[in-house]
């Protein structure tokens, strides 16, 4: 019989191989996180992806979870805005993700 006694977060890092890690403001995403979420099921299955918020150094970060690099990359591209938590900047900032 299958335990569930794993929290969902913990599933989730084990069935998803790929990981987007962006600085959440003080303030919150606010309507950033609004159109994340739209453009995440428009453009990915429901077993397609799965965020949640995660501990980060020194800043509050959301973990977005892809089952492969060509979703991530484009939902990455797609937020030029959000800066991710490597401290490496964003999107806009970067010339190749």
């Amino acid at each position: 019989m299958v335990s569930h006694s794993i929290r969902q977060a913990r599933r989730d890092d084990l069935a998803f191989p790929v990981r987007v890690k962006v600085r959440v403001p003080e303030h919150g995403l606010g309507k950033s996180l609004d159109r994340m979420t739209v453009w995440l099921r428009e453009n990915a299955s429901a077993k397609g992806y799965a965020c949640h918020s995660s501990p980060g150094v020194a800043c509050s970060t959301a973990a977005f979870y892809f089952c492969d690099i060509d979703l991530a990359q484009r939902f990455v591209r797609s937020f030029p805005e959000a800066e991710l938590a490597d401290g490496t900047g964003s999107a806009k900032s970067r010339n190749e993700i």
